[in-house]
């Protein structure tokens, strides 16, 4: 990562924001260190929303501006953070610094937006020989807080990647980041498409399979596979159903409709890696406190894990050709 300009202005809720005449000096070790940190988990975060910015986008224009060589890096976060500002008026936005970032990565520019939230800290001061426990609410997040508002908007393509979070904004709630301040329209992040997966997977099984564990393996084994078959960073819902429910047709509709109805599109945007991450071990834990996971795909095989369903419910679950290590 080469970080070519960085600057940082205070947003004060309920006040003029305060800029900075002059840019971070970006050849230090420290701040070096800070910005490359925070950007690199702004890229990484599953959290983070894909978006677009919609034709009468303000912040578009600013970017369209400064990407042709119209305005300058200092003028350019200005503008940024006026919008924001005044956004955060009649709101209960909270109050933070704001680091605005250009740098490239393998070649391509980028630009980096992070709303850095104010932390509360405890510190000591001497003060007259005596030592004091002060507090001070105007940290910046680091190594324990993480940014929950940033935005990387690539040059080219312009496919934006937001992290956000609710704020009341005239007594309404609503995600300000991305409709008010960016204006963009966002898809549903890996965290939150997996999320809604789950969700889905519990309610049907409760429904159809009385919590089956061995059934809840299964249909999360269907949506890994499903994911490693294709070819893009993304599957059809569908093909993932119809290999979890290749025998019961109608459950399979009802699957499809509770995704659908959840917010999920039809191509589901879930990276394999990432898929089997999430799905690829089944947790669950006994009455009596015993808990254990087991990696989805060893339900296929009766060599590894068999299950028994004694007649008073219970299950019996006996562990195969185990290598302990």
């Amino acid at each position: 990562m080469q970080i070519k300009h960085a600057i940082l202005h205070i947003l004060e809720n309920g006040a003029e924001p305060v800029f900075s005449n002059e840019e971070l000096d970006i050849d230090s070790e420290i701040c070096h260190e800070f910005i490359s940190r925070h950007v690199r988990r702004l890229i990484s975060s599953p959290a983070a929303r894909k978006a677009t910015f919609s034709a009468e986008s303000e912040v578009y224009g600013f970017v369209g501006e400064y990407k042709k060589g119209n305005s300058f890096f200092n003028d350019f976060s200005r503008l940024l953070c006026s919008r924001l500002a005044n956004i955060m008026q009649d709101s209960e936005i909270p109050s933070g610094d704001m680091l605005i970032v250009a740098f490239e990565q393998s070649g391509l520019d980028y630009l980096a937006v992070l709303k850095l939230n104010y932390l509360e800290c405890f510190t000591h001061s001497v003060l007259d020989g005596e030592n004091h426990l002060v507090k001070t609410s105007t940290v910046l997040p680091f190594t324990h807080g993480k940014v929950e508002e940033a935005c990387l908007i690539p040059f080219d393509p312009m496919i934006l990647q937001i992290l956000e979070k609710p704020c009341v904004v005239n007594s309404e709630e609503q995600m300000y980041f991305s409709g008010l301040f960016l204006q963009c329209e966002t898809e549903l992040s890996k965290k939150e498409t997996a999320e809604i997966l789950t969700q889905v997977v519990e309610e049907v099984t409760a429904k159809h399979f009385e919590d089956d564990i061995e059934a809840v393996a299964k249909i999360k084994h269907a949506l890994i596979e499903e994911a490693e078959c294709s070819e893009e960073d993304a599957f059809l819902l569908v093909g993932a159903a119809s290999r979890a429910f290749a025998d019961k047709p109608s459950v399979k509709d009802e699957f499809l409709s509770l995704a659908y109805e959840a917010g999920l599109p039809h191509e589901v945007k879930l990276p394999a890696a990432y898929a089997r991450k999430q799905f690829n071990v089944q947790r669950f834990k006994s009455g009596n406190g015993v808990e254990i996971k087991i990696p989805a795909d060893l339900f296929e095989d009766p060599d590894s894990v068999q299950f028994v369903t004694n007649p008073d419910g219970t299950v019996s679950i006996t562990l195969k050709n185990l290598q302990l290590s």
